[in-house]
């Protein structure tokens, strides 16, 4: 019968039976021989106290394994420092998320130091990756604060920072997995690699586009390990990566150069639809169509051309918002408040530009559709919860108002059009009333586009 480590009843043995073994331990060391076994014992008691949530327990098992006995070896030490290392990552996701995960950066450089290549090379790259996840997730914190004019504090500089550190790590991981043979770990880093890329490319700047070249170079090698046949979920995963990172090589693109790069994100989010399934893996599912959605968007948006607006490819932003609407059924309002706004302003702005320059009740339809799909996700990205957020929204439902307004009700849709707009310019203003209090300026990083550019007028 399996002991249950998370019970009431064996916490305090567990602590007690580590204090007692640490203390005999640090007497007796220089004789016996069998200290390495116990040591990695208690350390499997703290993963099983990890493994069930219980992280606090398990850090502090580590922490008196660390304390406890003087001059580890090099090799347990670097054991306990990794064990260590996991779970200030995995508590992260719970509280202090920025203090976790410098401790979890410090407590992996330590086991990548005293992990030695020669002698535990598979042990130094499981470090090293590591310490590339936390980095990765560190700049993922930081770039919340990526510097506009909404205010949002600094980051940019410190998320490069830790994402090329975090590269540095994948890739000294990659050559030893690729050198041992060890297919899927290459595959998981090869992964990561591209994950760091496409994070990096979101900064924006003269180098993004080749950011985003070293991301898909990653997310296809690692392909040749993931295949449908052996690893389908991974697969699916990585091609899902894959589609993001040519759908963002695309809006840095003009042309031909374009087109193709969407037709390669849309093929890439199309193999990974017929793995997550809707049964299997809705959630997973509800992402890609999200994803697969905004493709076929930006693949059917007009383009200017000779002075005027031509309006494109209706069938692909009507299998948009089939997409967008299949998202929703999964992404309710009730468990995923978030992903259920993003994935409603998406399909409301799908369905301004399906209603192109607004000239009949098929197109009025569309138009009031999308106002619904606006108000549904203003209650969720309010102004004191999400002000940018709101009034990308707003603006867009300024745009929708007037649209209307060339088909029904001009007045009242115009004056509901200008509330709008004023909603989002008031928003705008107080964002960047406090950017300027900060000192901000200088250009604007390229990471995103203003609400302003998300509908065409």
């Amino acid at each position: 019968m399996a002991i249950e480590m998370s019970s009431p009843w064996m916490v305090g043995p567990v602590f007690a039976v580590a204090g007692a073994a640490l203390a005999w331990i640090a007497t007796e060391y220089r004789t016996r021989k069998t200290y390495r076994g116990i040591l990695l014992l208690l350390a499997k008691c703290a993963d099983d106290f990890a493994g069930v949530g219980q992280v606090e327990k398990a850090l502090s098992i580590y922490d008196q394994i660390l304390k406890g006995v003087p001059r580890l070896e090099p090799a347990v030490r670097g054991e306990i420092r990794f064990r260590e290392g996991l779970s200030r990552y995995a508590s992260s996701f719970e509280g202090a998320r920025e203090e976790n995960l410098a401790l979890a950066v410090e407590a992996f450089e330590e086991a990548i130091r005293l992990f030695k290549v020669e002698a535990d090379p598979i042990e130094h790259a499981q470090a090293q990756n590591g310490l590339g996840i936390s980095l990765v997730r560190l700049s993922e914190i930081e770039g919340d604060g990526v510097p506009d004019p909404s205010g949002r504090k600094g980051g940019a500089e410190e998320m490069a920072k830790n994402l090329n550190r975090a590269i540095l790590a994948f890739e000294a991981a990659l050559k030893i997995y690729a050198a041992e043979g060890r297919g899927q770990e290459e595959a998981q880093t090869e992964n990561n690699i591209g994950d760091a890329y496409l994070l990096l490319s979101q900064i924006g700047g003269p180098k993004a586009a080749e950011a985003l070249d070293k991301a898909i170079e990653a997310y296809e090698a690692a392909l040749k390990f993931r295949t449908a046949e052996a690893h389908p979920e991974d697969r699916a995963e990585t091609q899902t990566s894959l589609g993001r990172a040519w759908m963002a090589l695309a809006q840095l693109a003009e042309g031909d150069l374009r087109e193709g790069h969407l037709d390669r994100a849309i093929s890439s989010f199309k193999a990974a639809l017929e793995i997550r399934t809707k049964e299997d893996h809705p959630q997973e599912r509800a992402e890609t169509q999200t994803l697969f959605g905004m493709a076929l968007v930006l693949e059917a948006e007009p383009q200017a051309a000779e002075g005027e607006i031509r309006w494109s490819d209706r069938e692909g932003l009507k299998k948009a918002i089939e997409a967008y609407e299949d998202a929703l059924a999964v992404r309710t309002q009730e468990a995923r408040p978030l992903e259920f706004a993003e994935t409603k302003n998406l399909l409301g702005e799908a369905l301004v530009i399906l209603a192109g320059a607004a000239n009949g009740p098929a197109d009025g339809a569309n138009l009031k559709r999308a106002i619904r799909a606006f108000e549904e996700a203003l209650e969720v990205r309010t102004q004191d919860f999400d002000p940018e957020g709101y009034a990308e929204i707003q603006n867009n439902l300024g745009v929708a108002y007037r649209k209307l307004s060339k088909l029904e009700d001009r007045e009242g849709n115009l004056e509901r059009s200008i509330l709008a707009y004023e909603a989002a310019l008031r928003v705008r203003a107080a964002g960047a009333r406090r950017w300027g209090e900060k000192g901000g300026g200088g250009e604007d990083s390229g990471a995103e586009k203003s609400g302003d550019e998300a509908l065409p007028s």
